[in-house]
């Protein structure tokens, strides 16, 4: 079974609450084990085990917050989460990884309302479902489907789901919609391929020239709080005849960051072959989970610049070398510089090749896979975005190696 990596995995020792007190919080105690890095604003978690009293109450009525035992970091969000299989989680965010010592944490946790701020979802029925965070809009699930479609006219159609991003003060989007543009059918955080196999067909579900559609179905889950948000919907990929090819369930957690850091979102799809075996093929550029920026970058708006790429060392060649770890995209969008890292996950197939060249802004790692009848892949990745300059190459590889050698937190005894 293959390892899934959201945040930073959690090893627990031993179960602890070191006090009780006649407001009802308590007290659980937090070792942080030293890591081989140093890296900032790291999501993790640790399993707990609540106290009778607490177990039945709706999570978003559990209070958290953290404190390290040195007092150099207090008040710290955390969440508590409850897991599919009915257990309890403690996340948030680590202000940064330790590589001298282990760092002691305090974990309070109480039966009120958050009171700090919190991530939020507003839908709009068969249009959209925005995140919003302390009140401003951050992300964008945005799902509408158009009722025809025409043969040619595909491109600016409304016909398939993808995740857009808004800009710090929540009022722009840095990435590009179906509207009239260059290249439109690129959207956003995107996955499809342009060559799909299925009972002899070559269909397209990338700029979805055979009116293919990827259809929204249902919500299967969402929540919202002050560390993260996560939303998880079953799409439909469905060919002219609305015959159903691939059912897929995609979900999109995201992380609270400092500014002027966005977010940091980590993208999971399961891809399942529901009526015979489906092939996913294409090129480098027309296939996977990519990443386009405003259409602005490609018009030469004022205001815009074009896009730069950056790799995990020198001599990378995009072309001609397979299976990078990441690739980092900067561009200029309203007099303003956008950073964004896309960070392969091991689990992933391999060998892949990463469009990573294209000036207009758009990247992403794409890979060929045979599915056969009812199978399902599932692939993973994670975005860190930031409205800033692009750091040092050894900061975005800490940021990958958080991603996929993940710290240990042990809780202790008092």
């Amino acid at each position: 079974m293959k390892k899934k990596y959201v945040g930073l995995v959690v090893f627990i020792i031993v179960f602890a609450f070191t006090s009780c007190t006649d407001t009802g919080s308590i007290e659980f105690k937090l070792e942080v084990k030293p890591a081989s890095y140093t890296s900032k604003e790291v999501p993790v978690h640790v399993e707990v085990k609540l106290p009778a009293n607490l177990q039945k109450i709706p999570v978003d009525q559990l209070s958290v917050t953290l404190k390290s035992a040195d007092d150099k970091f207090g008040n710290v969000p955390g969440q508590i989460i409850e897991t599919a299989k009915g257990q309890h989680e403690i996340w948030w965010i680590l202000p940064i990884t330790n590589v001298n010592l282990p760092v002691q944490w305090t974990a309070t946790l109480t039966h009120n309302i958050p009171s700090m701020p919190s991530f939020k979802w507003e839908n709009t029925p068969d249009k959209h479902l925005d995140l919003f965070f302390g009140g401003k809009r951050v992300f964008r699930y945005d799902y509408e489907l158009d009722n025809l479609f025409e043969k040619g006219k595909t491109l600016t159609a409304l016909n398939k789901p993808f995740y857009h991003i808004y800009d710090l003060l929540g009022e722009n989007k840095i990435t590009n919609g179906p509207e009239e543009g260059v290249w439109s059918h690129h959207r956003g955080i995107m996955i499809g391929w342009r060559n799909v196999g299925f009972k002899g067909e070559d269909l397209s579900f990338w700029g979805m020239e055979d009116l293919t559609v990827q259809k929204h179905i249902e919500f299967k889950k969402s929540m919202a709080g002050p560390v993260l948000a996560q939303t998880e919907a079953l799409i439909q990929w469905n060919d002219s005849t609305g015959t159903t090819i691939i059912e897929e369930i995609r979900k999109a957690t995201i992380y609270r960051q400092s500014p002027p850091d966005l977010l940091l979102l980590d993208f999971t799809s399961s891809l399942k072959a529901v009526n015979g075996s489906v092939t996913l093929d294409g090129n480098a550029d027309h296939g996977g989970v990519q990443f386009r920026s405003h259409n602005d970058v490609a018009e030469d708006a004022p205001g815009a610049k074009k896009a730069t790429y950056y790799f995990h060392q020198d001599s990378i060649d995009p072309i001609e070398d397979y299976n990078l770890p990441w690739v980092a995209m900067s561009y200029g969008l309203n007099n303003k510089t956008y950073s964004i890292l896309q960070m392969d996950n091991p689990d992933n197939p391999a060998p892949n090749i990463w469009s990573a060249y294209r000036d207009y802004g758009r990247f992403g790692p794409f890979f060929r896979k045979d599915l056969d009848a009812n199978e399902t892949l599932t692939i993973q990745y994670r975005f860190w975005m930031s409205e800033n300059d692009m750091p040092d190459r050894d900061v975005l590889s800490s940021k990958y190696t958080t991603y996929i050698k993940p710290v240990q937190i042990h809780i202790i005894s008092p």
